[in-house]
């Protein structure tokens, strides 16, 4: 009898479609929303391909190079420093965003990533993904946190909490065409990580990131509607920073570089406290009790651009507050991480999801190589 041997997942999406089917006991080709949830999942470099050639097609041919989705609308006519207002249209900029990420995501993990780790030694095709999807997001922070950290030089909150409010609304509403992009392409990539949470194997704190990501896009929305970009802008600093060792850190240890990993975790701790709870909270203190100083509770004139009010800053502390207690919520999970490798000499993600790290693609050992191939089993 001739045995049909299971092909092995060549790509990451590949690997997940396969071992979806293999892990689910209905029958997939009886629901048509179902389906395409699976097309949509396998064939994001083909949908998106073809969604950007669309509209860049229709810019070039029809709209005259004036298109909403490439280019950034509501300029303020006549402004010496060619500034931006926020307006409507930018929704379009936001979703061609959203479509760019999907593609630069899939095309770095699947061509870039997930070839270096094979080549490097890593066997198990369940690490390959993971390395992957870290190595894109540290890619990503190291990008969004430099942007972030120049757009907030170039503008009166550097290192400076009061900036945050001085000369509200007009200052504010009168953005530069480098912050006004900055924000538009950050509300693009964490409409994105929606996305991206939802086609990725689940882990334990999968409804808490569902719900930090529901409100950090919330947030940029209304800080962006009411002006308050600023401080939206000082708080995505605050949390890329630490996510850069966060996310390196993991790579390391998928490469196998355990000592490194254990002195990439310890940064990784400080610079999360640092940043996302002692800056963080100051950020919330300004908000609470900094701005009542600068400006005034009746200031409230949505006309002039001007959301100030009681009710508006009861309501972005209420949602940093949630953002807050998340992160501590992981901070303890991380807490617990370093009371493993003081008393039991080992270094484990409390958020990793339920299934083992061990092999799962017993042919994959046939094509590492790489200068760490010898060391592939450790890696294991």
């Amino acid at each position: 009898m001739t045995m049909v041997e299971q092909p092995k997942p060549q790509s990451y999406s590949a690997t997940k479609a396969v071992k979806q089917t293999l892990n689910s006991k209905k029958d997939y080709t009886d629901s048509a929303v179902k389906r395409a949830c699976h097309w949509i999942v396998d064939k994001q470099i083909e949908w998106t391909l073809a969604l950007l050639a669309v509209i860049h097609g229709h810019d070039y041919f029809v709209a005259q190079h004036k298109s909403p989705f490439v280019h950034m609308k509501h300029k303020i006519p006549g402004d010496a420093q060619g500034r931006y207002y926020r307006g409507s249209q930018d929704v379009y900029y936001i979703l061609y965003w959203v479509i760019a990420f999907t593609l630069v995501r899939i095309v770095v993990m699947t061509k870039i990533l997930e070839p270096f780790a094979k080549w490097w030694g890593v066997r198990s095709s369940r690490k390959v993904t993971r390395f992957a999807e870290q190595g894109w997001q540290t890619i990503f922070y190291i990008v969004s946190n430099s942007a972030g950290l120049y757009v907030m030089s170039q503008n009166p909150h550097w290192m400076n909490t009061a900036g945050y409010w001085t000369n509200y609304p007009e200052g504010h509403r009168q953005m530069s065409a480098l912050m006004k992009s900055y924000y538009l392409v950050q509300m693009g990539f964490w409409l994105h990580q929606i996305f991206v949470l939802l086609i990725e194997e689940r882990r334990k704190d999968f409804v808490a990131m569902f719900v930090h990501h529901i409100v950090t896009c919330t947030l940029l929305i209304l800080s962006l509607y009411m002006n308050y970009t600023r401080v939206g802008n000082a708080i995505l600093c605050c949390m890329d920073f630490a996510d850069i060792f966060l996310t390196g850190t993991k790579c390391m240890r998928y490469l196998g570089f355990e000592k490194l990993t254990e002195y990439s975790f310890v940064v990784f701790l400080a610079s999360w406290i640092y940043t996302r709870h002692y800056l963080f909270i100051k950020v919330i203190y300004s908000v609470m009790y900094e701005s009542k100083q600068i400006l005034s509770l009746t200031q409230w004139d949505p006309a002039n651009g001007s959301y100030y009010s009681r009710n508006t800053i009861k309501g972005f502390v209420a949602l940093l507050c949630t953002l807050q207690l998340l992160l501590i919520y992981w901070l303890m999970l991380m807490l617990r991480i370093v009371y493993r490798m003081v008393f039991k000499s080992t270094l484990e993600d409390s958020r990793s999801d339920s299934e083992s790290d061990g092999e799962d693609d017993p042919n994959a050992a046939n094509s590492a190589k790489g200068p760490s191939s010898k060391k592939s089993k450790k890696n294991d």
